[in-house]
């Protein structure tokens, strides 16, 4: 029985590799939360890796700026988009660049997961924008709590694919959650991989508790309204699904539990007809 978020983090180490926080995304931090960081020494950075540097123009050309002229300098782009922006698409392009090669394992899909996980964003960033729960979680890291909040699984098939595999025959046999039979398995389950990688990458306090908690009670209300908020998200990603699951069985919420976020029948058909309709990004 864990009963320490020392020991929790010591046995998730003995168990897993967490990859360290990638070269950009520490220079895209340290300029974020620097009182003198700027878009240009942002540009700087992001000029220095292409993949990146595309994803920014393509952000920036998109229809939600809905710029007269394209923009092809990455400089101009950074300074239209703003710090906060590009933080969010540096981590998000980050966890891809890291994660995106993760091979499929019996019974387990992981590109299915991937759509997923773009799906829950979709739904996460609209759930932050409509739901009084957020607990001051903002639309934009509520997106990458959406992004990222499954990326655990993906660690664990990377150190651990033999007994992930036990973990899912475990959930297929006893008709369980994966979550539940990852805590069967290893004591932690993948939420406690996600928000463990959340803070080494030092993505922020809200993000790493939503990630975190989102399978699993917090100790205070606030962590517990953010972990809440994802889960509701990702059982919105489940009901896009429509019958898909991965190969796996969800843990998500009841109907009863999901009136918790305070959205009328209008605002939830809202928020499940844009996530079915959510396609995963290259």
């Amino acid at each position: 029985m864990i009963s320490t978020s020392a020991e929790l983090e010591d046995l998730i180490d003995g168990t897993v590799n967490i990859p360290t926080i990638p070269t950009v995304l520490t220079e895209i931090t340290a300029i974020f939360n620097s009182p003198d960081g700027s878009a240009k020494q942002a540009a700087a950075v992001i000029e220095k890796d292409p993949a990146i540097a595309t994803r920014v123009l393509r952000l920036v050309n998109s229809s939600f700026y809905g710029l007269k002229n394209p923009v092809s300098n990455i400089n101009l782009a950074c300074s239209i988009l703003g710090l906060k922006v590009i933080k969010n698409l540096v981590v998000q392009a980050t966890v891809i660049q890291t994660f995106g090669k993760t091979s499929d394992i019996a019974g387990f899909d992981a590109k299915w997961l991937w759509d997923h996980s773009f799906k829950t964003a979709i739904a996460c960033r609209m759930i932050a924008e409509r739901s009084p729960v957020g607990a001051g979680l903002g639309k934009d890291d509520a997106y990458t709590c959406g992004l990222i909040h499954d990326i655990g699984k993906l660690i664990l098939i990377d150190s651990q694919s033999d007994r992930f595999g036990e973990a899912l025959r475990l959930a297929s046999k006893s008709k369980v959650p994966l979550a539940k039979a990852e805590g069967e398995t290893f004591g932690f389950n993948h939420a406690h991989v996600g928000g463990l990688l959340a803070n080494r990458w030092k993505l922020a306090p809200n993000v790493q508790a939503a990630v975190m908690y989102h399978h699993s009670p917090a100790t205070n209300a606030e962590d517990w309204a953010r972990g809440f908020l994802v889960k509701a998200a990702n059982t919105f990603a489940h009901r896009a699904a429509d019958g898909s699951n991965g190969g796996y069985i969800g843990d998500v919420c009841d109907s009863d539990t999901m009136l918790a976020l305070g959205l009328d029948p209008a605002q939830m058909t809202e928020v499940l007809e844009a996530t079915r309709a959510a396609r995963m990004e290259n």
